[in-house]
């Protein structure tokens, strides 16, 4: 088999927002306007067409140097295949072989968790390819908070009764510039390079999307007047997306996020979710994310690169550079 690449001006909203909507991978990630609103541009992969595709994958994509690269967006962990029946191997390999030979340069390209077994069996087969096998921490919500609390470590119950007793006040809201400002002032200057503001531009506009679809729930913990902590969570088709947060000193010392997940658990009593916490590859972070009794849930990423020297070579510098950066903080 092989697929067939499509412009964006190809697919159908309705049809395509459906096809992700009934798929085994289902994540509003892969919904249209959700695509078109985090990537600077995008394609897919469809089998067998796109007026009655069976198999479709996302592709975003963008200009560098010259040419048209593959990347993984900001407020995007993952994409992939997406399928209406079991994907076999020799459909995600005919994806990936497309790749393979279209494709110079891939910074990054992150596979659904529902597509790593048949991944980690395809691997050792596409040599141009680096494979890296990531984690994130999904918690399955069953319609009763007592059940997730039970789950919480004890340390975790230890915090949260001392970020009670600090009496925070939690309040929703559907304005995301505060959590925004205090991500900017508290977070940006660990990231090496900064952070593209047009990434909070997007994310504004994703918010009043979202909340135009009652998807996105922003939660504030605020403590003598002042908010020093913000979360905001994605609802989408049996999903939660922990997509973004931030906290000053006062509400990571307070553990005010670890206040704010407990009242988004307790206001989810009667539901059924997997929650998503977004994992980074950071050991503090998954540590805090897996005593809330979630779970690791692994998924698959590629990168490829075989640019004409020299900017191969510069390329990977840079990898190596911004690694290195990161290990400083």
């Amino acid at each position: 088999m092989t697929p067939v690449l499509v412009e964006r001006t190809q697919i159908c909203d309705a049809s395509w927002n459906d096809h992700i909507r009934k798929s085994l991978q289902c994540v509003i990630y892969a919904q249209t306007f959700y695509l078109d609103i985090v990537c600077e541009n995008w394609k897919a992969l469809v089998w067998p067409n796109i007026q009655h595709p069976e198999i479709v994958m996302p592709l975003p994509m963008r200009r560098k140097f010259g040419f048209t690269t593959i990347y993984q967006p900001l407020f995007c962990q993952y994409l992939g295949l997406f399928t209406l029946k079991p994907l076999a191997e020799f459909e995600l390999e005919s994806f990936i072989r497309f790749l393979s030979k279209e494709f110079s340069y891939i910074s990054a390209y992150h596979f659904n968790p529902e597509n790593s077994v048949r991944m980690s069996a395809i691997a050792s087969a596409f040599s141009d390819f680096q494979f890296a096998k990531n984690h994130t921490h999904w918690l399955h919500i069953r319609g009763n908070y007592g059940q997730v609390h039970s789950g919480y470590s004890k340390d975790r119950k230890r915090n949260l009764k001392r970020s009670k007793a600090l009496n925070w006040c939690i309040q929703k809201s559907a304005d995301i510039n505060p959590l925004i400002a205090l991500f900017a002032e508290n977070q940006t200057e660990r990231i090496p390079g900064g952070v593209d503001p047009n990434a909070f531009v997007r994310l504004k506009t994703l918010l009043g999307v979202l909340n135009a679809g009652g998807h996105a729930e922003v939660y504030y913990a605020i403590f003598n007047g002042q908010i020093d902590a913000g979360i905001l969570i994605v609802e989408f088709a049996g999903r939660a997306i922990y997509l973004f947060n931030a906290a000053d000193r006062v509400g990571r010392s307070g553990n005010a996020r670890t206040l704010m997940l407990d009242q988004y658990f307790r206001d989810c009593n009667g539901k059924m979710l997997i929650f998503d916490f977004e994992s980074p590859e950071v050991g503090s972070i998954a540590s805090f994310y897996s005593s809330f009794g979630s779970t690791p849930v692994s998924f698959y990423a590629i990168r490829k690169n075989e640019l004409w020297f020299p900017l191969r070579h510069i390329q990977n510098w840079r990898k190596r550079f911004f690694k290195t950066i990161q290990g400083l903080f």
